[in-house]
């Protein structure tokens, strides 16, 4: 059984703002992880959709740095302006906030990117990064391990 989103899917916004997950990776959430979501936007080029035990981890870990942590309060910040617990309906459609979508200008053709242990999702006219700056070199690789 699959428990990784690897690879990637083209999907569509329907005409209210939900997206019907594609088949491959919404089999991972409902056989791994269940159909409570946390989508968030850390950045503003794409958002993150974690299952919500990955991003309960990812909060547990964020606030071993204390309550006074600048650092803690900045991420908590922008994940929590920016994100929303969502669960997927039985037809695997996730609704998406109007300041989500507005935020990373999410439209109708959307692309989602395996990451592991969440899925991000972008616009799917910027989903392809330039080849000139995000091209691995040898001092990557060597710097992953592989």
């Amino acid at each position: 059984m699959v428990t990784r989103f690897r690879g990637h899917a083209e999907a569509r916004l329907d005409e209210k703002g939900r997206l019907k997950m594609p088949s491959v990776f919404r089999k991972i959430f409902e056989n791994t992880y269940g159909a409570s979501l946390f989508i968030t936007a850390l950045t503003d080029d794409y958002l993150q959709i974690y299952p919500l035990q990955i991003w309960e981890e990812i909060e547990a870990k964020v606030n071993r740095l204390g309550a006074m942590s600048p650092l803690r309060r900045k991420f908590m910040t922008r994940a929590n302006r920016f994100g929303t617990e969502v669960e997927m309906d039985s037809q695997g459609r996730v609704s998406l906030k109007p300041n989500q979508r507005h935020l990373v200008n999410l439209e109708d053709q959307i692309v989602l990117i395996g990451c592991t242990d969440h899925l991000e999702m972008w616009p799917a006219d910027r989903s392809e990064p330039s080849m000139d700056t995000d091209a691995f070199s040898l001092e990557d690789f060597s710097a992953l391990g592989i």
